[in-house]
């Protein structure tokens, strides 16, 4: 059976490029139900839980309907927090770089200033809290007439925080032909009566709470010092002996450093880059899945399309910079009913990624040690202690992979 891809939404070139440089191929659930519902022009009322994709889905039709020209923003992204706000913003312009898509970001809690003037230096697509919101249009610095689209995000949130009345008022000031789209984690009969009261028949996607990460899957940290980086993957190979172990780096540049150092140490290694051409680069893939190599560095860029189901070790050499990559990465282990195992390398200087990483999966991941590295987690890191995962009691088959050097 056809499984579905991005490509099969006929999204616009410019929103394609960018997934395809992301390395997304596949969408979750609730972007392969959402996305030709919002396509259509119908209101959308998503009930999923943070981490199922929901952003995207609703980025990529916003991104469908945008004109040229024209004075205020044609789409609203309504967040109950400036952390929610600025990672939507973040998505937005990571997905929307090919467009020429001006996004503003607008919360409380900092001089309005600098964003009333983004606001009349121009903006298509808005991200703001309610709050700031609401003061914007009361002192017309902002005007929604030309809005098309008006997403309500984490709605049972900006409930939860006594949000109401201003969404109230909020609406009311936004066209009646616009498209709306109401996320929430929850449906309780307060949402409920917001979509009777703001929506025109909209149609109900629901996506069941599921674990982000894969029971077969044991992920965990070991902290270091960025300059320990080096020793320290050499150690964490030599330990685990993987018979497929995928490396993965912030870089295409770092590839060939990494690849580099480890082959000094007589380890059987391939770089995956877009500094190679497409024939090395599936010269070097096939190498990989017939064992010829047992490691292969690769940045997120090169491994998209990456269909290896036997690989047992992921190990994060850079956290990457999106939570969602985390995900992921790691999810490249475990198929097939396979254990699998997942490492990530944390320096002093990834505690706001790790944060984000652990906010998006609900828990902390468990640290580990690496005998001879003794980092410490960085204040700012996360929840501390270990995680509530269970590891796997096995690993599975181990074959001689990566040889001591």
């Amino acid at each position: 059976m056809h499984s579905k891809t991005f490509r099969d939404f006929s999204l616009r070139p410019e929103s394609q490029q960018a997934l395809d440089e992301a390395g997304y191929t596949t969408p979750t659930p609730i972007q392969e139900q959402a996305i030709p519902i919002l396509l259509r022009g119908h209101d959308l009322v998503g009930i999923a839980q943070t981490g199922t994709g929901k952003t995207l889905a609703y980025l990529l039709t916003i991104f469908q309907g945008l004109q040229d020209g024209g004075e205020g923003p044609q789409a609203v992204v309504m967040c109950p927090t400036r952390e929610l706000a600025i990672q939507v913003a973040g998505e937005a312009e990571r997905f929307g770089k090919h467009l020429g898509l001006r996004t503003v970001l607008a919360y409380g809690g900092t001089s309005s200033g600098m964003q009333k003037q983004a606001l009349s230096d121009g903006c298509d697509l808005l991200v703001a809290t309610p709050g700031r919101l609401l003061d914007f249009l009361q002192q017309a610095t902002l005007s929604l007439r030309r809005v098309r689209v008006f997403v309500l995000d984490e709605a049972d949130r900006m409930l939860d925080m006594g949000f109401i009345r201003d969404i109230d008022a909020i609406l009311k000031r936004a066209p009646m032909s616009r498209q709306t789209l109401l996320f929430s984690a929850t449906f309780p009969e307060e949402i409920r009566r917001l979509s009777e009261r703001y929506m025109f028949h909209p149609e109900t996607v629901r996506i069941e709470a599921q674990q982000i990460v894969k029971d077969t899957i044991d992920h965990s940290l070991i902290f270091v010092d960025k300059a320990s980086k080096d020793a320290a993957l050499v150690a964490l190979l030599q330990r685990e002996n993987p018979a497929k172990a995928l490396v993965f780096t912030a870089t295409r540049e770092a590839t060939s450093e990494i690849s580099r150092r480890l082959r000094a140490r007589n380890m059987e290694v391939v770089a995956l880059s877009s500094l190679l051409s497409q024939a090395n680069r599936e010269r070097a893939l096939d190498a990989f899945r017939r064992g010829e190599f047992h490691i292969l560095v690769a940045t997120d860029v090169a491994a998209r399309g990456l269909d290896i189901t036997d690989i047992d070790l992921v190990i994060n050499y850079d956290v990457p910079m999106h939570a969602e990559d985390y995900v992921h990465r790691i999810g490249r282990t475990g198929r097939a009913h396979r254990l699998g195992r997942a490492i990530t390398f944390v320096t002093p200087l990834d505690a706001r990624r790790l944060t984000a990483i652990e906010h998006l999966l609900g828990e902390p991941v468990r640290p580990e040690p690496l005998a001879g590295f003794s980092g410490e987690r960085a204040e700012g890191g996360g929840g501390g202690g270990a995680g509530r995962r269970r590891r796997p009691r096995t690993r599975g088959r181990r074959t001689s992979g990566a040889r001591r050097g």
